[in-house]
């Protein structure tokens, strides 16, 4: 049986649940919590010392406040129960961030940080900010290719089109692609394109030897595969080389 709320089960007993001062019964009934603006502190709820420019949270362990926004806590002394909100130091051109951590500021779109301050993203023509203030910060548009940190119009080669990505070119159906350019696939006979249009495949009953197609031979008691690229033995027969035996 079960003990009675603001007991705990302690061996085979239900003990009394001390709760200290400023402290409540949690919802289990089997322990305590402190009350807001105390933190619990071995067995006891101690009163959390707010600083300027701060305010309450709730919480059971930490320092129990958050400061002010423009505000952040000071790190050197942060494990001190004196520890204080300082100011965040705002550079031209930057936002303030969520975070207790870091400078409490970032750089806006298309600037990045430079020894405490932001500069600009310088941003080629043919270009645009991604946001992100790591990296190069731009990326070309499309059609465009990066070039010595320029972006250059890309040489999309005859029977090409550019890729979705615009980043790339690909080429058209029946084009095969080389280094630079698009060269028209040859069919040789009894052969069709694959679905994606830049190979070649042999139709049912033939096989692919060099840049042609032939005729599979079907030994005695054999038939074509499934694909039609090749040849199985009938039952109960099995493959020996060329020839089907039992």
């Amino acid at each position: 049986m079960g003990c009675a709320r603001g007991f705990k089960r302690i061996a085979n007993a239900c003990d009394l649940v001390a709760v200290p001062e400023n402290a409540y019964l949690d919802a289990s009934g089997t322990d305590w919590q402190c009350q807001r603006g105390y933190l619990k502190q071995r067995e006891d709820c101690e009163a959390i010392r707010v600083p300027e420019h701060a305010y309450l949270i709730e919480a059971q362990y930490g320092r129990g406040w958050d400061c002010d926004r423009g505000y952040r806590p000071d790190r050197s002394n942060d494990r001190n129960q004196e520890a204080e909100c300082i100011k965040v130091d705002l550079p031209e051109n930057a936002v303030l961030t969520d975070s207790d951590y870091g400078l409490g500021w970032e750089c806006g779109r298309g600037y990045r940080e430079t020894n405490g301050s932001c500069t600009i993203i310088a941003i080629p023509a043919n270009a645009y900010s991604t946001g992100n203030n790591r990296g190069k910060g731009w990326e070309c548009v499309r059609g465009y290719e990066e070039a010595d940190s320029l972006c250059v119009k890309m040489a999309i080669p005859a029977n090409a089109y550019l890729g979705r990505q615009g980043t790339n070119w690909l080429c058209e159906r029946g084009y095969q692609k080389t280094a630079d350019q698009c060269l028209a696939i040859q069919l040789p006979a009894n052969a069709y394109l694959n679905d994606n249009g830049d190979d070649w495949l042999c139709g049912r009953g033939h096989q692919k030897q060099e840049q042609s197609c032939a005729f599979i031979i079907l030994p005695e008691n054999a038939h074509l595969n499934s694909p039609g690229s090749s040849w199985d033995c009938d039952k109960p027969y099995r493959r020996s080389g060329n020839q089907c035996i039992r």
